[in-house]
């Protein structure tokens, strides 16, 4: 771990302070992304995965206090933490969703022990199998339906919403029109600065002009993205200008509708 090498002291206070977080059951936090990877940059954040049970993450507390102690690595880079509950997380690897084949295949354990280790255990065994496409665009389909009734609150959250929603139909073209789709591409999926080399390089002949428009899109969401993590300055036309870009591509109407109700 890169940051752990850059401040093993403040390393060593995150994880005593996790210690003694009461929980209901057992919990692991998983570290993954580029900082794990070692391939980062400058605006490289760091990315945590909280597995927790569901009585626990009911608990405001709980979560906060977490989200609290992981807070002390800011001093290295922006936190983004993600938390689910160890049988969704099943489900998901069920149908070879890309998150959490990111999980299985490049993440490490940050705290904890025991349900990664189940999770990997069932994970190798189900990764020998073929790619259940049509469950997981019918999953993925419901992701993009969720993140476009979501009620953004702040600029941070229009963004995300626009990055997910983007990366999602990706994912969906490339389950729809790839046929000889691996896990190791799904992983690059989620991988932010793998998705668009990927399509670029690979999947050159199947692309059609909306979908070099989609990752052109892309591009641009991810770039406001690290600015708005980073506290720079984002300008509300380029969001707009975005959001009606990618309703276009979609041929969205009942998005836009959403979008600016």
């Amino acid at each position: 771990m890169e940051f752990e090498a850059l401040n093993p002291n403040l390393y060593a206070q995150v994880l005593d302070e996790l210690e003694i977080i009461p929980s209901t059951k057992p919990y692991q936090i998983l570290f993954y992304g580029s900082r794990e990877r070692g391939d980062y940059h400058t605006d490289s954040d760091l990315n945590f995965y909280l597995v927790a049970h569901s009585t626990d993450q009911m608990k405001s507390q709980f979560i906060d206090s977490i989200s609290k102690a992981l807070q002390k690595l800011e001093d290295v880079a922006p936190v983004n933490m993600i938390a689910g509950d160890a049988d969704s997380l099943r489900h998901r690897l069920k149908i070879s969703e890309p998150g959490s084949v990111q999980l299985m295949e490049a993440s490490s354990v940050f705290f904890g022990e025991g349900i990664f280790e189940d999770l990997k255990a069932d994970w190798d065994r189900w990764k020998e199998r073929e790619i259940p496409k049509s469950d997981l665009i019918q999953y993925l389909e419901k992701r993009i339906r969720f993140f476009k009734q979501q009620v953004t609150r702040n600029v941070k959250d229009e963004i995300a919403q626009l990055e997910r929603i983007t990366t999602l139909t990706l994912h969906i073209w490339a389950l729809q029109n790839i046929e000889d789709l691996t896990h190791i591409e799904l992983l690059k999926m989620d991988t932010p600065d793998q998705l668009v080399p990927l399509f670029t390089n690979l999947y050159r002949k199947e692309l059609e002009a909306p979908i070099w428009e989609l990752l052109e899109l892309q591009t641009k969401v991810r770039r406001l993205k690290v600015d708005i993590r980073w506290k720079r300055d984002v300008s509300r036309e380029d969001i707009h200008e975005t959001k009606y870009k990618l309703i276009s591509l979609r041929n969205d109407e009942e998005f836009m509708m959403n979008l600016w109700a």
